[in-house]
Formats: structure tokens, sequence, C-alpha cells
């Protein structure tokens, strides 16, 4: 019974531990960066979203993980960029798809174009890892989430990727910021 719980208990303190580490990215911006000038993630283009191939952190290269994520990131953003409902679905969990049927998500993203994609930091969680993601989004001002209406968004987000395929989770409440840029 002890083992029990010490297990639970530890898994429990893990996942606090990343829930904290994902808020204090999010709140605090560059807290977790490499801090190497080097590392430092691409600046923002003047315009357009920037290139649309999934970066990594010198941060993230000690995660065991780290070329699973990145591919299974690179094939959710070129699912997103191509505009293949199919290919998203394929890279998410059967819940998330689920929340998102082909012609609902297809008019979230009519316009959309991501790029500027940098991977800041993997964090170990119970059944897979999370992920801090940074990304530049483009798209016609009406085609922007009601809320901010802009023509370019950066967006910030902790986004869990479970099980042996590392499929991506729609993430806590919160766990998405968004900002003009």
């Amino acid at each position: 019974m002890r083992n029990a719980v010490a297990v639970g208990t530890a898994g429990a303190l893990a996942l606090v531990l990343a829930a904290a580490a994902a808020a204090a990215w999010l709140v605090g911006g560059r807290a977790f960066e490499a801090g190497a000038p080097t590392d430092a993630p691409a600046a923002v283009p003047a315009t357009g979203a920037g290139p649309a191939t999934v970066e990594l952190s010198l941060d993230t290269l000690s995660h065991p993980q780290h070329l699973a994520v990145r591919e299974r990131l690179q094939a959710y953003f070129d699912a997103v960029n191509a505009h293949d409902h199919a290919a998203w679905a394929a890279t998410v969990t059967p819940e998330r798809a689920a929340t998102q049927p082909a012609e609902t998500w297809l008019a979230g993203i009519r316009s959309t174009q991501d790029g500027t994609i940098r991977v800041d930091r993997i964090e170990d969680i119970p059944d897979g890892v999370l992920a801090l993601v940074r990304f530049t989004s483009t798209q016609d001002v009406a085609d922007a989430p009601a809320d901010l209406r802009v023509g370019r968004i950066c967006w910030r987000s902790a986004l869990p990727m479970t099980g042996a395929a590392l499929a991506i989770g729609a993430g806590a409440p919160g766990s998405t910021l968004s900002r003009p840029c």
C-alpha cells in the first residue's frame, strides 16, 4: 500500500511541477530559454508567419523524445498550413479530433498560415510529454479569434503529447496565450 501511495504522490508531484513550469514559461516569457545567445528564438519576421519548419531549442535536445516531438509537431503544423483535416486529425488525440469535425476545423483555419515555430522546452508528464511551443500565425482579420481580431498573432502554447505516438491534446484552460505581433 505504501508503494502505491508513493507512486501516486510522485506522479502527482511530477504533474504539478510540469504544470508550474508551463505556467512560468507562459507568463514569464523567456524564463526557460536555454540562455545562450546562439539559442535565442528567431525574430518574428516583419511580415508573414515566417518559415514553417519546427525548430528545437538547445534545451530540448537533452530530452530523449525531442526528435519524436519535433516530427509530430511538424506533421501538425504542415496539416494546418495545408488545410488538411485528415492529416491534422492523425496528429491529435481522438478526443481533440472529435471536438473539431472537418467542417468546423476548416472554417476555423480558413486563411491561417503558421510559421516561426519553436519548441522551447519538453517536460515529462504522466503518459507523455508537455511541449512548450511558440509560433506565429497569419490570417484574414475576419478569421482571427473573436477576442483578437488581428492579421498576425504570436502564440505560446503548452501542448500535452501522449501515448506512444505522442498525439497532441487540447491542453488545459489557459495553456495557450496569444498577442498581436
